[in-house]
């Protein structure tokens, strides 16, 4: 009967110990996660909303890149700046968690900021999009890149489900959709995203 009731207590001991090893995995991959994550956002002193002229809201979008070219995957191609909450996030051709945890992925087959059609980003919403969710309708984005200095104006957003494919969807005219996952304080795989669109509306091209 001891015997019987000392090797419960051993098998329960290392339940227990498997348990909380397994905890403190997930507890410092999380850590890590984030950690990667704070790393790629940047401060950065950007122009405000209201800084933008009208004259800067009726300027054309550009059709294309002067310098077009096709990025390699992982390439960084860009910086995402979001003046509203004074931060600057690198973007990185791809949606591959090699991407995702250095910054912002470009969604590959969209456009590329600055041209016509959509241009697609994605991020985490635990890491670079942790406060997406205080941008909104009238808030500018900016993208910057070897091309120029693309701003866009944000017109809606939305909160679709996970497999929404409205999301990627051509459009007619230059727009940059900002995507991640919500609810932002869900905790596992989130079944939404929060979306933010943006047209353009101001295009400092780079001649070369």
């Amino acid at each position: 009967m001891n015997t019987a009731k000392k090797s419960g207590k051993i098998g329960l001991f290392f339940v227990g110990a498997i348990l909380i090893i397994f905890g403190l995995y997930v507890l410092f991959f999380n850590i890590f996660l984030i950690y990667q994550g704070v790393n790629a956002i940047e401060k950065i002193e950007v122009t405000k909303a209201s800084d933008i002229s009208e004259k800067a809201l009726a300027l054309p979008p550009v059709k294309q890149f002067p310098n077009k070219y096709i990025p390699d995957l992982g390439e960084e191609i860009g910086e995402l700046q979001i003046p509203k909450l004074s931060i600057a996030i690198p973007i990185f051709h791809g949606t591959n968690e090699d991407e995702l945890l250095k910054g912002v992925g470009h969604v590959r087959g969209t456009a590329l900021p600055g041209e016509d059609n959509n241009s697609v980003l994605t991020g985490h919403r635990d890491t670079v999009f942790r406060k997406l969710g205080e941008v909104a309708r009238g808030d500018v984005l900016r993208v910057e890149n070897s091309s120029g200095v693309f701003t866009y104006k944000v017109r809606k957003v939305r909160i679709v489900d996970a497999e929404d494919s409205t999301v990627i969807v051509p459009k007619p005219k230059a727009t940059l959709t900002v995507s991640t996952c919500y609810p932002f304080t869900y905790i596992g795989p989130a079944k939404q995203r929060y979306v933010l669109v943006a047209d353009l509306i101001n295009a400092k091209v780079k001649r070369i």
